[in-house]
């Protein structure tokens, strides 16, 4: 499995925005892909895909408890 540059990891997440994606997009400067990079080793497509799909998860949650009636 190929690793990911940071570019390729922010392209990938451009196309998964709504999925997950958007928090790459919006969050992740390059120095902190480096820096998860050497914490957890490579960042593969398949990988990538899985933290996208994290992130959507956790706003998922958030969004059910701030919009869901529940505040």
């Amino acid at each position: 499995m190929k690793a990911l540059t940071y570019e390729e990891f922010i392209a990938l997440a451009k196309e998964n925005y709504t999925k997950g994606g958007d928090v790459a997009v919006e969050c992740w400067e390059k120095y902190q892909f480096e820096d998860y990079v050497k914490l957890f080793g490579p960042v593969t497509e398949a990988r990538a895909i899985q933290m996208f799909r994290q992130w959507r998860s956790e706003e998922k949650e958030l969004e059910a408890v701030m919009f869901g009636g529940i505040w």
